[in-house]
């Protein structure tokens, strides 16, 4: 058999491995709950315990693995390795690559999550076939991505393709990286959460969505969203549009900074409402855009959903590897 690449997910919640062969092809999965306060080396020996078992689901073991990829919820600067800030983790300015590379003896790719959901959509999922795309993974938070002509983009310092904190709004709600106006503000299951907790507790607005989420919405869910969503809460309508606006806002931003092939929306909150919520996003976006008609731009649903992370995360991997050997 060819030899494999080894991708990992490594979430706030959940360490997600995948064992892949030939093109893109998963072979082999596995999954764990992510242990809170965990340092460094500790939390590389539960990803490496995690990537062992995706392994020998796929018959595989780590002889027959020639490149290994991370996604981290982080920027990363590309040139150091470092991890910037990961506040899921508790992490600020960690040596990660370093760390890693040291407990799974080998060259380790580490990327930010949404970059490596956009690379995995590129390689195999929505994205495929196009050259030039861009992506908002709407979440608990709302990340983003480019690829410019086949490459992630990363920018200085890794923090290119930051979508979540463009500001669509000046002076607008404060967002949690301290900024006012951000797109993530408005659009992202905490900005939803907050808003909710505004109109419900403080405006006294009556919602059918305490009944699933509670009255406090510290643990809102994509699906609990959903389900207010699809029983025409006026509440939670009201809510959620305004943030598929803000979105649509920031998608006729990105087409006029870059104008890519195509725009692919993922995370849980698509993934529960996309084909909802598309239509709002298309129609914000086109009374924004500029220079180009509402059918010169292709939106598109994310296909891969959680695989799209830890696949992404492989794929650059073995694009590293190719690279090297091509030198």
């Amino acid at each position: 058999m060819a030899k494999a690449t080894v991708g990992i997910d490594l979430g706030g919640s959940n360490i997600a491995a995948v064992a892949v062969v030939d093109d893109t092809t998963i072979a082999g999965r596995a999954k764990s709950s992510t242990e809170r306060g965990l340092g460094l080396e500790a939390m590389a020996e539960a990803m490496r315990e995690v990537a062992d078992e995706a392994l020998a689901a796929a018959g595989l073991d780590w002889q027959q693995v020639a490149s290994a990829g991370v996604a981290v919820p982080s920027a990363i600067d590309p040139e150091t390795g470092e991890l910037l800030h990961a506040p899921n983790l508790g992490w600020k300015n960690q040596p990660a690559r370093t760390a890693f590379e040291r407990v799974f003896g080998a060259d380790i790719v580490l990327e930010n999550d949404v970059n490596c959901g956009l690379f995995g959509e590129f390689c195999a999922g929505a994205a495929r076939g196009t050259r030039t795309a861009a992506g908002f993974f709407v979440g608990t938070g709302l990340g983003g991505g480019v690829i410019v002509e086949g490459r992630l983009h990363t920018g200085r310092r890794g923090v290119a393709g930051e979508l979540g904190h463009q500001i669509v709004r000046h002076k607008g709600r404060r967002c949690g990286c301290g900024h006012r106006g951000c797109l993530e503000a408005y659009c992202s299951k905490a900005a939803f959460a907050r808003r909710l907790h505004k109109m419900i507790n403080l405006k006294q607005k009556k919602s059918a969505i305490t009944e699933y989420a509670g009255s406090q919405f510290d643990s809102l869910r994509s699906k609990h969203l959903k389900k207010a969503y699809l029983a025409d809460d006026p509440v939670v309508r009201k809510v959620v549009d305004k943030g598929a606006r803000m979105l649509g806002v920031a998608v006729a931003n990105i087409m006029a900074v870059l104008a890519p092939d195509c725009v692919v929306f993922g995370g849980g909150v698509m993934e529960a409402l996309g084909e909802k919520l598309l239509p709002v996003v298309r129609q914000s976006m086109a009374e924004h855009l500029f220079g180009l008609a509402e059918d010169d731009v292709d939106l598109r649903l994310s296909t891969l959903g959680d695989d799209a992370v830890p696949l992404g995360a492989a794929m650059l991997s073995r694009d590293n590897w190719r690279q090297r050997l091509v030198r």
